[in-house]
């Protein structure tokens, strides 16, 4: 019996001690200076379910003791990790209300309930709440009172950090957060410096795109923007700005990390033109940045949504592999392209790899450091990160400006070519120019002195014209002179008749620079007529004209046959005593060629020399000689062929038997 009560005694005393190690016991309002970890008096439990739990089935979870033991924290391979926390207070004091805050360290979302409800909201994402409580939960523990509390804090895969519980006071609490932002301070600087470069580079970016619309300074303004969001979202992240909501942050995980190595891939190949110089590597490179917006995608649903339908796989959906590839590709292209700006982007590409493979390879973590604000740089991957992202921006932005330097030295230098060939050019077409000038004040001076030349031949013809007709009169006034003083009186009369008829046709004709073949063939049968009667029908004529010629279409100079016919009878007619016949022919051999024949059966030119008529001689070399120039005049003015051919007829025993005249006229 004696051995059962000490053994009852002893479970009793043990069960005490342990429920005693679960429940916190405060007798008074505590004064720490600095927070008291509780996790030796912590459960924990995670969920595990497809679905989230409500706070009431958590309840009803089996918990664990709390260690930092991360083995015991069965995260898998869960987009959305969730993990609950609970521990039991107990105020001993009869008169305080305890007033306390709850440190977990840093968690997407964490959540404080009491037994009842929800009592306090926090973490990173959270903004409904102040920085300052969403970081340390405020809550309260009445007089004489036994209080259990559950702490649910959400974490998304790849973000979780080993999980602290902390009890601190009002004071502890602004004293750790005052020490947290002291020793934060270089890390702040370094990440204000790297958002205002990149924000300062983006607006240089946006002025060079106005001035000069190249495409490429879009992707890059779009590469730099992107890298600025990323900065101030670790910056918000870090120092608990509160500036974006959970939505933004989620944005910046799922998206932006993905979007920026997307972004500056194609600058780089629209800058070096890879998709002319080395199509199927920028084949590979499109194949890899559509794997990067599909892990957008996949991240971005699975992190809003808390699920996935391939779960245990979830990692190798947003590994980050591909992205190292296409890192990598993008590094050998450069190499291999001939672009001067090739080594700035090599420069910056490679420096962004260094720099995001540093914290990875853990190289810092086992630096000894006496100074914290340098610990926290060296154990803060982000930094790295944008300062490669800051770096790459800055050489990325001297590529930009010495392929803008390039520019403007080809474009001066063909503008310098084209000034060049724009002088030669002009001195050239100056030369042409002034050859033309001499070419056209020659044919000016030309045409001018042909056209003088015209005028005065065409003063010569009306002047030759004058002194024809004045010829014709006082050889027709002759004849009737020599009937009157005959007293015949009826030859006289019809002699003035035809005369008045020859006289209109003469005075009608002599107004013309050119007649029809009709007027001038019965200007000179009027003309024959009236010789005729004056050498008492001694004269006889014929005229032939070819029957396919148009009398009234063609023209020729007027009195042009008349000399000739004047000549034939005054030289050759006039001497035979049986008189004698003219015949006049008149043929086209082309068609724009006239032929005019005068044919006489009188004395002949020789015989005719022999009688030696001063009348006759005088009219011949007056006559004549104004048909010879007027020939010369028409050639002149109408650049017409006109040519006269004179020959001597001969009968069987080589007698003299009259003349010949051939006149050829162009027409």
């Amino acid at each position: 019996m004696l051995t059962r009560f000490v053994l009852t005694i002893s479970f009793i005393m043990l069960l005490g001690r342990s429920s005693a190690q679960d429940t916190i016991v405060f007798h008074q309002q505590p004064q720490w200076k600095t927070g008291m970890n509780i996790a030796s008096h912590t459960f924990f439990y995670e969920e595990v379910d497809d679905t989230a739990l409500s706070f009431i089935k958590v309840k009803e979870k089996t918990f664990v003791p709390f260690t930092h033991d991360l083995q015991q924290l069965r995260t898998g391979n869960r987009p959305l990790i969730i993990q609950w926390l609970r521990f039991t207070i107990r105020n001993a004091s009869s008169t305080d209300t305890i007033q306390l805050r709850l440190n977990l360290s840093a968690h997407y979302f964490t959540a404080l309930y009491d037994s009842v409800k929800l009592i306090g909201r926090g973490g990173a994402y959270e903004t409904r709440v102040r920085a300052f409580d969403s970081w340390n939960l405020p809550f309260k523990i009445l007089p004489n009172s036994t209080q259990r509390f559950w702490v649910r804090t959400e974490d998304r895969q790849n973000q979780l950090r080993p999980p602290i519980i902390f009890l601190e006071t009002n004071f502890s609490s602004l004293r750790g957060v005052s020490q947290g932002a002291y020793t934060d301070r270089y890390l702040f600087l370094l990440l204000a410096a790297m958002a205002g470069c990149l924000f300062f580079i983006s607006l240089y970016a946006l002025c060079q795109y106005y001035l000069y619309r190249d495409k490429a300074f879009v992707w890059y303004i779009a590469y730099t923007t992107s890298s600025l969001v990323i900065a101030l979202f670790w910056m918000d992240i870090r120092h608990y700005l509160g500036l974006f909501s959970s939505l933004f942050h989620d944005l910046v995980l799922s998206v932006f990390l993905f979007l920026v190595p997307v972004l500056y891939s194609l600058f780089v190949g629209n800058i070096l033109k890879l998709n002319v110089h080395f199509r199927k590597g920028w084949l590979l490179v499109k194949l890899l940045m559509g794997v990067a917006i599909l892990q957008m995608l996949i991240g971005f649903v699975t992190i809003r949504t808390g699920s996935f339908f391939f779960t245990p796989y979830y990692g190798y959906f947003v590994s980050v592999i591909p992205i190292i590839l296409l890192h990598i590709v993008l590094l050998v292209l450069t190499t291999l392209t001939n672009d001067k700006v090739k080594w700035f982007l090599f420069a910056g590409l490679l420096s962004l790899l260094l720099l995001w493979c540093i914290p990875v390879s853990g190289v810092f973590a086992s630096l000894p450091s006496r100074k914290p604000e340098i610990v926290v740089i060296l154990i803060f991957p982000p930094a790295f990160l944008l300062l490669g992202l800051t770096i790459e921006a800055i050489c990325f932005a001297f590529a930009l400006s010495y392929r803008s330097k390039l520019v403007l030295v080809e474009k001066n230098n063909l503008q310098e070519y084209h000034s060049k060939d724009l002088a030669e050019k002009l001195d050239a077409r100056t030369k042409e120019l002034e050859v033309q000038r001499i070419i056209r004040e020659e044919q000016t001076l030309k045409q001018v002195q042909t056209d003088f030349d015209q005028r005065i031949a065409a003063m010569e013809m009306t002047a030759l014209r004058a002194q024809m007709n004045p010829h014709f009169i006082f050889n027709c006034l002759n004849s009737i002179k020599l009937y009157t003083l005959e007293n015949d009186a009826e030859t006289a009369a019809g002699y003035l008749t035809i005369f008045s008829q020859l006289i209109r046709l003469v005075l009608e004709n002599s107004r013309s620079e050119k007649v029809t073949l009709h007027n001038e063939l019965e200007t000179l049968r009027l003309y024959i007529e009236l010789e005729a009667m004056r050498f008492k029908n001694k004269v006889r004529y014929e005229f032939d004209v070819e029957p396919g010629i148009d009398q009234q279409y063609i023209e020729i100079p007027p009195l042009l046959i008349q000399p000739y016919v004047e000549n034939a009878i005054w030289h050759g007619l006039m001497h035979k005593k049986e008189g004698g016949t003219i015949r006049i022919a008149v043929t086209q051999p082309s068609g724009h060629l006239l032929q005019l024949e005068i044919t006489d059966d009188g004395v002949g030119r020789e015989m005719a020399a022999v009688y030696k008529s001063k009348s006759a001689t005088r009219q011949k070399s007056f006559g004549l000689k104004m048909t010879e120039d007027r020939l010369q005049v028409i050639h002149q003015l109408y650049s017409a062929a006109a040519d006269v051919e004179i020959s001597d007829l001969r009968d069987k025993n080589g007698h003299a038997a009259g003349t010949k005249v051939v006149i050829r006229i162009t027409v």
